[in-house]
């Protein structure tokens, strides 16, 4: 069921399938979070641009303290959880 304000909306009782998507760095240590944390901003954005177009249903957001030798790191994170009437191809 489309919504009657704009038919191009999708309304949360259409969603079938719903993507996780977590973004933010894991590992201090690994310079190769930052090329995965581009990628899964990249993916993000395409959810929310292709056909069937994903819509967001919600979001996440954590940390984790690390503790390295006498320092401390923070590492943050962001989970957004895309909508989909169907499960898209990718």
């Amino acid at each position: 069921m489309l919504s009657d304000r704009n038919s191009s909306v999708l309304d949360l009782t259409d969603v079938r399938y719903i993507e996780r998507i977590v973004i933010g760095r894991y590992n201090p240590n690994n310079p190769d979070d930052d090329d995965f944390m581009q990628r899964q901003i990249d993916k993000l954005n395409h959810y929310l641009d292709i056909h069937p177009k994903g819509i967001l249903i919600g979001k996440d957001s954590g940390f984790k303290v690390i503790k390295i030798g006498e320092n401390t790191v923070i590492s943050q994170h962001v989970a957004y959880h895309i909508g989909f009437k169907r499960k898209p191809v990718l």
